[in-house]
C-alpha cells in the first residue's frame, strides 16, 4: 500500500520538476490526502513533511476530541481524603491554547473508570463554554454517565453555542427529570440521529423551577437507540414531541412502552430491531429474542 504512494508521490512530483516540497502542488496534496484520509496514523505521520500537508492534514487528524474522566480510590476509610483527578473539562483549556478546536466535529466526554455514582453534572461544563465557542462545526456528541440538570434558560442557550450543528447525539446513563432529559435533546434544532442507553430518569420535583415547556423538536429523521429505557415515561415523552418522530431506522432493546415509539415512528421507519426479554413466569428456554424487520 505504502510502495504503490510512494510511486504514485514520484510520478506526480515529476511533473512539477523544480517545486520542491515547500510548495507542493494542490493536486499532489489532494492525491496523498485521497490515501490517507482515514487512516490517522498515517496522517500524523505525513502531517510535518510539509507546510502544505501540515496544513492540509490538520483539520483531520483534530476532528475527533474524547475527554476521559475519572475519580480517584478513596485514600483510608474516609470518604472526605477522596481526591478528584483532573477534570476532563479542565483539557478543554489546554486544547483550546493549541488552537485545535476549530477543527473539532466530534466531541465525546467518556468514563475511564467505573463509577456507580456519575463523575459530573452537565453544569459543571458552564464555566467553560467560553472555549467550546471555538467549536463551529460541531457534528456529534457522546456523553457517558452524567446528570442532566434542571432546565434553565440562561444554560441552556449557552449550552446551545456549539450544539446548532449537532446532528447525532448520544447518551448513556444519564440521570435525571424526564422532562429535562427531553429539554435538554430539544435544544439541537438539526439532531437526527438519537441514542439513550441507561437512562436513570425520574419524577424528580426542583423547588422553584417549573417543568420546562417543549414546544418545537428537532428532526429526528436518522436513527433512534433506545436501550433499558425502563421509564415508560421517557418513551411517552419522545412519542409526544410537537415535531413527531421521523425516524428511519429504530433499535428497541428491553425498554418500556416501545408501541408508543413504534407508533410515532410507523409513517417513516423502514428499518426495525426488537429486543425484548420473556417474563419470569415463562418456560422458554431462550430468555430473550431479537427481532429485525425491513420495510
Amino acid at each position: 500500500m505504502r510502495s504503490d504512494i510512494q510511486h504514485r508521490v514520484d510520478e506526480i512530483s515529476k511533473q512539477f520538476s523544480g517545486a520542491g516540497w515547500k510548495r507542493l502542488p494542490q493536486e499532489l496534496v489532494d492525491e496523498i490526502l485521497g490515501y490517507l484520509l482515514y487512516d490517522l496514523t498515517a496522517l500524523k505521520a505525513c502531517s510535518p513533511t510539509c507546510k502544505h500537508l501540515f496544513g492540509a492534514t490538520r483539520p483531520h487528524i483534530h476532528q475527533r476530541l474524547v475527554c476521559f474522566y475519572s475519580r480517584s480510590k478513596p485514600k483510608g476509610r474516609s470518604l472526605r481524603r477522596r481526591k478528584s483527578l483532573p477534570g476532563a473539562f479542565e483539557q478543554l483549556v489546554d486544547v483550546d491554547r493549541l488552537g485545535v478546536l476549530r477543527y473539532t466535529q466530534h466531541l465525546a466526554f467518556k468514563m475511564k473508570y467505573g463509577s456507580p455514582d456519575p463523575p459530573f453534572n452537565l453544569r459543571d461544563l458552564q464555566e467553560y463554554l467560553h472555549h467550546l465557542q471555538s467549536i463551529t462545526k460541531l457534528d456529534s456528541l457522546a456523553l457517558d454517565t452524567f446528570r442532566v440538570p434542571p432546565y434553565t434558560p440562561g444554560f441552556n442557550e449557552r449550552f446551545g453555542v456549539f450544539t446548532d450543528t449537532l446532528r447525532h447525539l448520544d447518551m448513556r446513563r444519564a440521570k435525571g427529570a424526564e422532562r429535562d432529559f427531553l429539554s435538554f435533546i430539544c435544544q439541537s434544532p438539526l439532531l437526527e440521529d438519537l441514542t439513550i442507553v441507561s437512562p436513570a430518569g425520574g419524577l424528580v420535583v426542583h423547588r422553584g423551577r417549573p417543568a420546562p415547556t417543549i414546544t418545537q423538536s428537532p428532526p429526528l429523521r436518522g436513527k433512534l437507540a433506545l436501550v433499558q429505557a425502563l421509564s415508560g415515561r421517557l418513551s411517552d415523552g419522545l412519542a409526544s414531541f410537537p415535531g413527531g418522530l421521523n425516524f428511519r431506522s429504530l433499535e428497541l432493546s428491553q425498554c418500556e412502552h416501545p408501541e408508543a415509539v413504534l407508533a410515532a415512528c410507523g409513517h417513516t421507519a423502514t428499518s426495525i430491531s426488537y429486543l425484548w426479554r420473556l417474563g419470569d413466569n415463562e418456560t422458554e428456554s431462550n430468555p430473550s429474542l431479537r427481532v429485525h424487520i425491513a420495510m
